[in-house]
């Protein structure tokens, strides 16, 4: 990291500085009182000791450097403090002032307290450099322009002074171990916070990368659930359940490489994961050469079964333009069933968002009675669409562990 830090991009740098702002405003806080508390015990203690004139001139210059305190404990409720570092400048120039007008009050009270104005110039603009190196906060550029130009004032009266050389050459080196102190401080402490905030920078970003990558795997509501540590286990009382499955897949995969299979069955079911976003239909998982997925478990459409069918069409269409593109002989055979089924995640490895019911098993065995790139149905995601799809002549069919059913086989939209 450079010798005076600064995020490249200026939100970053603003949102480092407002956020480290607010993180240290207890700690200013407590400074302020510090030094408000350190005033008024002197400003009680003088009296037994200064001459009126002077517990006077202490306790005006005192008040001065109290209410800037004030006021600048009041700032730091404000959203402004946070969001305009630059006004610490103007804090502690003010400060500077309310300071010389103390070390002025105590200068005339030399011949009481044994320390020349020298001597008090160093002593409180000591502290007060060493104040301003916390005052000033994820400010470093600010702090050293007015700790420079507090250096520069020092210097000028150091040389105007009526002083032998060693004397002050003595004081200046004092006051610049104050200085040289208070600018370490103040660089050190916002190395480390940049370094902290840039770090926490780079883990937002892989837990948002972990978040993307488990909301691909998962419904969100499903992923927030698991996060807070809660059981997944959910009940649907009306979910049209999608199954795809490729015609004659062992054929091709005996006359396909199997690098040409899996590119075949990607494009496939990638085309499958758009089409099911375009109709908020929620895929859940493959197997093998089927694709599985749900209309109506965690998306929110109203007409679930015009939604499912609707995803089946569009699929067909993509399977179709596929076969021409890449001269396979490829077809789909996609079953509908609509009804209840229970939704959760079970293990803690390789998690799925499942579902499981008597539905699934029927949509299966009515998928195994569709026509190659055609939909079947049954009854009840037929009354569930068919205001809006047109469908054949019911055909009682018998299906293996089911029974007889009505089916129906999906012609188009109405």
């Amino acid at each position: 990291m450079q010798l005076l830090a600064r995020f490249d991009d200026p939100e970053t740098e603003r949102t480092y500085v407002a956020q480290e702002r607010v993180a240290r405003i207890p700690a200013t806080r407590f400074l302020i009182i510090l030094a408000v508390g350190t005033l008024i015990s002197y400003i009680v203690f003088n009296p037994m000791h200064f001459p009126r004139e002077g517990v006077l001139d202490y306790n005006i210059a005192a008040g001065v450097f109290i209410v800037l305190l004030g006021s600048f404990y009041a700032l730091t409720y404000t959203q402004f403090y946070v969001e305009r570092g630059w006004v610490d400048i103007l804090v502690f120039t003010g400060l500077t002032v309310a300071m010389v007008l103390l070390i002025e009050a105590l200068a005339k009270q030399a011949d009481i307290t044994g320390i020349s104005r020298f001597g008090m110039a160093v002593i409180n603009l000591g502290i007060l450099v060493v104040f301003a190196s916390v005052g000033f906060v994820a400010t470093t550029r600010y702090f050293l322009l007015w700790a420079g130009a507090l250096l520069a004032f020092y210097l000028a009266f150091l040389l105007q002074a009526d002083r032998t050389i060693v004397n002050k050459v003595y004081t200046f080196t004092n006051f610049a171990t104050f200085f040289t102190f208070a600018c370490f401080v103040n660089w050190d402490i916002d190395r480390r916070a940049r370094k902290t905030f840039a770090a926490n920078l780079a883990l937002e970003a892989e837990q948002a990368k972990t978040e993307q990558l488990l909301y691909n795997i998962l419904p969100q509501d499903v992923a927030s659930r698991l996060r807070e540590g809660e059981a997944v286990a959910d009940a649907f009382s009306d979910v049209s359940v999608i199954f795809v499955d490729i015609v004659g897949f062992s054929q091709l995969a005996k006359t396909m490489s199997p690098g040409h299979l899996v590119k075949m069955l990607n494009t496939v079911f990638i085309r499958a994961d758009e089409c099911a976003e375009r109709y908020g239909v929620e895929k859940v998982k493959t197997i093998g050469d089927a694709y599985l997925a749900v209309s109506g478990g965690n998306s929110s459409r109203t007409c679930r079964a015009c939604d499912a069918i609707g995803f089946g069409l569009e699929l067909i269409g993509a399977v179709e333009e596929i076969a021409r593109k890449s001269k396979i002989d490829l077809k789909v055979r996609i079953g509908i069933h609509t009804g209840p089924v229970v939704g959760g995640v079970i293990g803690n490895q390789r998690m799925v968002y499942d579902y499981w019911g008597d539905t699934m098993n029927v949509a299966s065995r009515i998928e195994g009675i569709a026509e190659p790139n055609g939909i079947a149905v049954s009854e009840a995601t037929f009354y569930g669409a068919n205001e809006r799809i047109a469908f054949g002549e019911p055909e009682l069919v018998t299906l293996k562990g089911v029974g007889e059913v009505k089916v129906y086989r999906v012609i188009g939209p109405l």
